[in-house]
């Protein structure tokens, strides 16, 4: 069935309007406008949740993030909210936001900190689910394999991953984003919600704290971290380390647009470095 069909059936109304939704990510978006009975119009995202043959396969279960919208309570706040599902897609509501990425990163630098706090805390009774990804030494180990694999190199960071993989797992586990690139955030009217929630996951929250505040400058950082609250430096710093390595290992056959590249190996490199001062302290 196509995304508009989906959506008209499952809110049971007549797809009116259809489109390609203009932030794409890696699985099929589209804008669907959907008339009910009654003459009100529901606006709508459909969004694919099957398998995709460029992401690793160990991080992919295409139900968790339908499952993920379902403990969000209650619904809308701090993202937005599901309005049905199928076996291959999932209906949510439109959210007119901007992507964090387009804005000034001082401007809302607080208040992302202060909703990942709520989000963090809202979840943390649910980190036994069993959908959700788990941020184990094996989950550690492979990235590090996959980084270098591709990337031979860095296999002089082992002592480095050894270090940050042993700081992470003593850090409790919460339900965490797992992708809370900026990209992943957007803000409407002073709201902040985060989408895509696939590979949501029971792990440390420096995790979704060093992937939101990747590239920020000083003053932001320290806004959203005075936000969050309690957060070790060094454990974020092992956070970004896990996270470069993640993007470096994720696909051969795979590139971030553009406007969202970074040099991965140099964030790994630096992180390594800030690790390796810490334990020589």
């Amino acid at each position: 069935m196509t995304a508009a069909a989906i959506a008209a059936q499952a809110l049971g109304g007549v797809a009116v309007r259809v489109q390609l939704h203009p932030y794409a990510t890696s699985h099929e978006l589209m804008d669907v406008d959907v008339e009910l009975p009654d003459a009100t119009v529901v606006r709508c995202v459909v969004k694919e949740t099957c398998r995709l043959p460029l992401r690793p396969a160990f991080v992919q279960r295409p139900e968790r993030e339908a499952r993920v919208y379902g403990l969000l309570q209650p619904p809308g706040v701090w993202a937005p909210t599901p309005l049905a599902t199928s076996p291959t897609h999932l209906v949510l509501e439109r959210v007119d936001g901007q992507p964090l990425w387009e804005l000034e990163t001082h401007d809302v630098a607080d208040r992302v900190g202060a909703v990942l706090r709520a989000v963090h805390d809202a979840l943390a009774r649910e980190a036994d689910a069993p959908f959700l990804l788990r941020y184990d030494r094996r989950y550690y180990d492979r990235w590090f394999r996959r980084a270098c694999a591709g990337s031979p190199a860095l296999g002089v960071l082992r002592d480095a991953h050894d270090a940050a993989t042993t700081r992470l797992l003593a850090e409790p586990a919460i339900v965490l984003h797992g992708e809370l690139y900026p990209a992943n955030v957007l803000v409407r009217a002073g709201e902040v919600l985060f989408v895509d929630w696939e590979c949501a996951a029971a792990g440390p929250a420096v995790v979704d704290l060093a992937a939101v505040t990747t590239g920020w400058d000083a003053a932001s950082l320290e806004a959203c971290l005075a936000a969050y609250g309690r957060i070790d430096r060094y454990a974020l710093d092992c956070a970004r380390f896990h996270l470069a390595l993640r993007w470096l290992g994720w696909s051969a056959a795979w590139r971030p647009p553009e406007e969202h590249a970074r040099d991965w190996q140099r964030e790994a490199e630096l992180a390594a470095s800030r690790i390796e001062t810490r334990r020589a302290a």
